[in-house]
Formats: structure tokens, C-alpha cells, sequence
């Protein structure tokens, strides 16, 4: 989700009018709930199925992160 985030604010701001200070204090539940409940147009269900779910390579887990690999 955070290699997302761009699509998250953006869907979350166009669907249902949520600002950054907003989303900062957002409750999880609430966010869940936000987040499934996007429309068709929102680009983050679409990134979020193109993302791998089984990644076991450090190198990969460092590209998907952006945290260096130890």
C-alpha cells in the first residue's frame, strides 16, 4: 500500500473528498472502510492486484519498500 500511497490520497480525495490533514488522523477502521468502498475510476485497486503478495527475495522486498536490503 505505501509503494501506492499517491494513488491511495488521490483516490481517497477524488471519491469521497478526504484531505491529507484528514487522512493523517484517520482511524484504521475508518480507512478500511473508505478504501473499500472506492469506485471504478480509483487507480489503487488496480495497482493493489498488480502487486506481488509472496515476495521471500530480500532485493525484491527492497525494491517493493524502498528499504535497503541487509
Amino acid at each position: 500500500m505505501i509503494a501506492n500511497w499517491a494513488a491511495v490520497e488521490g483516490d481517497l480525495s477524488r471519491d469521497h473528498h478526504v484531505t491529507a490533514p484528514q487522512l493523517a488522523r484517520m482511524s484504521t477502521r475508518r480507512f478500511l472502510a473508505l478504501i473499500s468502498t472506492l469506485t471504478e475510476q480509483a487507480r489503487f485497486p488496480r495497482l493493489w492486484r498488480a502487486t506481488p503478495r509472496q515476495v521471500d527475495s530480500p532485493e525484491e522486498i527492497a525494491r517493493i519498500t524502498g528499504i535497503p536490503a541487509q
